[in-house]
């Protein structure tokens, strides 16, 4: 899957601070939140649509 137009969605485990990032700045990263430092998940992923 190519992921450099891919974004995703993150949400904290701790304060439910969510954030959309882009997937190649975190894939196969462990993200932390930037308001408590708690883990984020990805809760899913979309592509950018073609111009």
């Amino acid at each position: 899957m190519d992921t450099t137009n891919t974004t995703g969605w993150w949400g904290c485990t701790g304060c439910g601070v969510e954030a959309e990032l882009p997937v190649v700045a975190t894939s196969g990263c462990e993200v932390p939140c930037p308001d408590c430092g708690s883990p984020m998940g990805e809760q899913w992923q979309w592509e950018a649509a073609a111009a």
